[in-house]
Protein backbone atom coordinates (compact mmCIF):
# COMPACT_ATOMS: atom_id res chain seq x y z
CA UNK A 1 0.00 0.00 0.00
CA UNK A 2 1.57 3.38 -0.84
CA UNK A 3 1.46 6.14 1.22
CA UNK A 4 -1.21 7.96 -1.05
CA UNK A 5 -3.68 5.36 -0.30
CA UNK A 6 -2.54 4.78 3.35
CA UNK A 7 -3.13 8.46 4.40
CA UNK A 8 -6.87 8.22 2.04
CA UNK A 9 -7.31 5.52 4.22
CA UNK A 10 -6.60 6.74 7.66
CA UNK A 11 -8.74 9.79 6.88
CA UNK A 12 -11.90 7.99 6.40
CA UNK A 13 -11.55 5.75 9.21
CA UNK A 14 -11.02 9.35 10.86
CA UNK A 15 -13.76 10.65 9.68
CA UNK A 16 -16.14 7.58 10.01
CA UNK A 17 -15.14 7.27 13.98
CA UNK A 18 -16.15 11.32 14.35
CA UNK A 19 -19.16 11.05 12.18
CA UNK A 20 -19.54 8.17 14.79
CA UNK A 21 -18.72 9.85 17.94
CA UNK A 22 -21.20 12.84 16.78
CA UNK A 23 -24.19 10.53 16.19
CA UNK A 24 -23.78 8.82 19.62
CA UNK A 25 -23.52 12.54 21.37
CA UNK A 26 -26.50 13.51 19.44
CA UNK A 27 -28.98 10.43 20.69
CA UNK A 28 -27.63 11.20 24.04
CA UNK A 29 -28.25 15.16 23.90
CA UNK A 30 -30.97 15.55 21.38
CA UNK A 31 -34.81 14.56 21.36
CA UNK A 32 -35.58 12.77 18.52
CA UNK A 33 -36.63 14.93 15.43
CA UNK A 34 -40.37 14.82 14.33
CA UNK A 35 -41.61 14.77 11.42
CA UNK A 36 -45.55 14.81 11.23
CA UNK A 37 -45.00 18.40 9.29
CA UNK A 38 -46.29 18.17 5.64
CA UNK A 39 -42.99 20.20 5.28
CA UNK A 40 -41.05 17.91 6.74
CA UNK A 41 -38.46 15.95 4.00
CA UNK A 42 -38.98 12.60 3.70
CA UNK A 43 -36.23 10.05 4.73
CA UNK A 44 -34.56 8.72 2.04
CA UNK A 45 -36.31 5.29 0.39
CA UNK A 46 -39.83 6.38 2.02
CA UNK A 47 -42.65 6.30 -0.32
CA UNK A 48 -44.86 9.66 -0.61
CA UNK A 49 -48.40 10.38 0.81
CA UNK A 50 -50.84 8.81 -1.94
CA UNK A 51 -52.02 11.11 -4.22
CA UNK A 52 -48.98 14.45 -3.27
CA UNK A 53 -50.47 16.83 -5.63
CA UNK A 54 -46.58 18.27 -5.70
CA UNK A 55 -45.41 14.91 -7.68
CA UNK A 56 -47.67 15.70 -10.42
CA UNK A 57 -49.04 12.28 -11.07
CA UNK A 58 -45.77 10.53 -10.65
CA UNK A 59 -44.49 7.74 -7.94
CA UNK A 60 -42.51 8.17 -6.00
CA UNK A 61 -38.60 7.06 -7.40
CA UNK A 62 -37.12 3.97 -5.73
CA UNK A 63 -33.48 5.48 -6.33
CA UNK A 64 -31.57 8.74 -6.99
CA UNK A 65 -31.48 7.70 -10.65
CA UNK A 66 -35.25 7.68 -10.64
CA UNK A 67 -35.91 10.67 -8.26
CA UNK A 68 -32.64 12.54 -10.64
CA UNK A 69 -35.34 11.67 -13.43
CA UNK A 70 -38.17 12.59 -11.89
CA UNK A 71 -36.99 16.03 -10.63
CA UNK A 72 -36.18 17.22 -14.15
CA UNK A 73 -39.89 16.45 -14.66
CA UNK A 74 -40.90 18.64 -11.79
CA UNK A 75 -38.58 21.69 -12.29
CA UNK A 76 -40.12 22.01 -15.72
CA UNK A 77 -44.06 21.98 -14.07
CA UNK A 78 -42.29 24.43 -11.25
CA UNK A 79 -41.26 26.89 -13.86
CA UNK A 80 -44.04 27.00 -15.76
CA UNK A 81 -46.59 26.81 -13.12
CA UNK A 82 -49.30 29.76 -13.02
CA UNK A 83 -50.72 28.99 -9.88
CA UNK A 84 -48.87 30.01 -6.32
CA UNK A 85 -50.49 27.35 -4.41
CA UNK A 86 -49.95 24.75 -6.84
CA UNK A 87 -46.55 25.93 -7.17
CA UNK A 88 -45.79 25.76 -3.41
CA UNK A 89 -46.93 21.70 -3.99
CA UNK A 90 -44.15 21.09 -6.50
CA UNK A 91 -41.62 23.20 -4.59
CA UNK A 92 -42.32 20.71 -1.07
CA UNK A 93 -42.06 17.69 -3.21
CA UNK A 94 -39.07 18.73 -4.81
CA UNK A 95 -37.29 19.47 -1.60
CA UNK A 96 -38.40 15.92 -0.56
CA UNK A 97 -37.07 14.25 -3.54
CA UNK A 98 -33.81 16.44 -2.32
CA UNK A 99 -33.28 14.22 0.28
CA UNK A 100 -32.81 10.99 -1.26
CA UNK A 101 -29.09 11.04 -2.93
CA UNK A 102 -27.95 12.19 0.98
CA UNK A 103 -28.22 8.90 2.23
CA UNK A 104 -29.71 7.75 6.21
CA UNK A 105 -26.47 9.12 7.63
CA UNK A 106 -25.47 12.38 5.99
CA UNK A 107 -29.51 13.48 6.19
CA UNK A 108 -29.48 12.60 9.82
CA UNK A 109 -26.26 15.16 10.54
CA UNK A 110 -28.11 17.32 8.38
CA UNK A 111 -31.00 16.79 10.87
CA UNK A 112 -29.68 17.16 13.95
CA UNK A 113 -27.19 20.15 12.98
CA UNK A 114 -30.63 21.80 12.58
CA UNK A 115 -31.97 20.76 15.01
CA UNK A 116 -29.18 22.46 17.54
CA UNK A 117 -29.46 25.06 15.28
CA UNK A 118 -32.89 25.86 16.35
CA UNK A 119 -31.81 25.75 19.99
CA UNK A 120 -29.65 28.68 18.87
CA UNK A 121 -26.54 26.63 19.48
CA UNK A 122 -24.57 27.33 16.07
CA UNK A 123 -21.47 25.78 17.24
CA UNK A 124 -22.98 22.50 17.90
CA UNK A 125 -24.84 22.39 14.47
CA UNK A 126 -21.64 23.30 12.59
CA UNK A 127 -19.97 20.40 13.88
CA UNK A 128 -22.67 18.25 12.19
CA UNK A 129 -22.87 19.84 9.22
CA UNK A 130 -18.74 19.94 8.45
CA UNK A 131 -19.28 16.32 9.11
CA UNK A 132 -22.18 16.06 6.57
CA UNK A 133 -20.26 18.01 3.73
CA UNK A 134 -17.07 15.82 4.55
CA UNK A 135 -18.93 12.84 4.35
CA UNK A 136 -20.76 13.73 0.72
CA UNK A 137 -18.91 16.69 -0.80
CA UNK A 138 -21.32 15.88 -3.60
CA UNK A 139 -24.34 16.46 -1.85
CA UNK A 140 -26.05 19.40 -2.56
CA UNK A 141 -28.14 19.64 0.63
CA UNK A 142 -25.18 19.05 2.87
CA UNK A 143 -23.73 22.23 1.20
CA UNK A 144 -27.12 24.47 1.22
CA UNK A 145 -27.92 23.25 5.32
CA UNK A 146 -24.22 24.22 6.34
CA UNK A 147 -24.60 27.77 4.60
CA UNK A 148 -27.90 28.19 6.61
CA UNK A 149 -25.31 27.47 10.11
CA UNK A 150 -23.14 29.84 8.67
CA UNK A 151 -25.42 32.66 8.07
CA UNK A 152 -27.01 32.74 11.31
CA UNK A 153 -23.61 32.55 12.90
CA UNK A 154 -23.22 35.83 10.64
CA UNK A 155 -20.42 34.19 8.89
CA UNK A 156 -22.00 35.36 5.60
CA UNK A 157 -18.50 35.01 2.97
CA UNK A 158 -18.27 31.44 4.27
CA UNK A 159 -22.26 30.80 3.50
CA UNK A 160 -22.19 32.47 0.16
CA UNK A 161 -19.12 30.23 -1.10
CA UNK A 162 -21.20 26.87 0.52
CA UNK A 163 -24.40 27.95 -1.52
CA UNK A 164 -21.93 28.60 -4.70
CA UNK A 165 -20.47 24.54 -4.10
CA UNK A 166 -24.83 23.86 -3.80
CA UNK A 167 -25.90 25.62 -6.90
CA UNK A 168 -22.62 24.24 -8.86
CA UNK A 169 -24.07 20.63 -7.83
CA UNK A 170 -27.81 21.52 -8.46
CA UNK A 171 -28.33 24.52 -10.34
CA UNK A 172 -32.29 24.31 -9.54
CA UNK A 173 -31.62 24.34 -5.98
CA UNK A 174 -34.07 27.31 -4.84
CA UNK A 175 -33.51 26.97 -1.69
CA UNK A 176 -29.59 28.11 -2.38
CA UNK A 177 -30.62 30.50 -4.51
CA UNK A 178 -32.91 32.07 -2.60
CA UNK A 179 -30.51 32.33 0.14
CA UNK A 180 -27.60 33.62 -2.02
CA UNK A 181 -30.21 36.05 -2.97
CA UNK A 182 -30.47 37.14 0.86
CA UNK A 183 -27.19 37.33 1.81
CA UNK A 184 -26.35 39.14 -0.98
CA UNK A 185 -28.69 41.77 -0.44
CA UNK A 186 -28.05 41.89 3.23
CA UNK A 187 -24.29 42.59 2.18
CA UNK A 188 -25.11 45.35 0.55
CA UNK A 189 -24.73 44.24 -3.62
CA UNK A 190 -27.72 45.19 -4.84
CA UNK A 191 -26.81 44.04 -8.75
CA UNK A 192 -25.46 40.78 -7.90
CA UNK A 193 -28.56 40.47 -5.32
CA UNK A 194 -30.94 41.50 -7.91
CA UNK A 195 -29.44 38.87 -10.52
CA UNK A 196 -29.48 36.06 -8.23
CA UNK A 197 -33.74 37.17 -7.58
CA UNK A 198 -34.20 36.95 -11.42
CA UNK A 199 -32.36 33.72 -11.47
CA UNK A 200 -34.67 31.82 -8.76
CA UNK A 201 -37.70 33.26 -10.42
CA UNK A 202 -36.82 31.91 -13.35
CA UNK A 203 -36.98 28.36 -11.21
CA UNK A 204 -39.53 28.93 -9.15
CA UNK A 205 -41.73 31.69 -10.01
CA UNK A 206 -44.36 31.54 -6.96
CA UNK A 207 -41.79 31.24 -4.36
CA UNK A 208 -42.86 33.24 -1.59
CA UNK A 209 -41.51 37.07 -1.15
CA UNK A 210 -38.94 36.97 -4.16
CA UNK A 211 -41.38 39.02 -6.63
CA UNK A 212 -41.58 41.51 -3.74
CA UNK A 213 -37.48 41.66 -3.53
CA UNK A 214 -36.64 41.62 -6.69
CA UNK A 215 -38.95 44.74 -7.48
CA UNK A 216 -37.35 46.65 -4.46
CA UNK A 217 -33.80 46.01 -5.77
CA UNK A 218 -35.10 47.14 -9.37
CA UNK A 219 -35.64 50.38 -8.20
CA UNK A 220 -32.91 50.58 -5.35
CA UNK A 221 -30.47 49.66 -8.66
CA UNK A 222 -32.08 52.41 -11.13
CA UNK A 223 -31.84 54.76 -8.06
CA UNK A 224 -28.57 54.05 -8.34
CA UNK A 225 -27.53 53.96 -12.22
CA UNK A 226 -26.26 50.72 -12.17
Amino acid sequence: MNNHVRNSTIAAAALALAISAILDTATAQSPPIERSSPNAAAQPGAKSSKGDPGMMGQPWPKSPQEASKTLETLYAHLATEGDKRRGGEIGAAIEKLWRISGGDTVNLLIDRGEDFSSKMQQDKALKFLDAAVDLAPDYAEAWSHRAYIHYRMENYQAALGDLRRALALEPNHFRALDGMAKILDLSGEKKAALKAYEQLLIVHPNIEGAEESAAELRKAVGDRGI
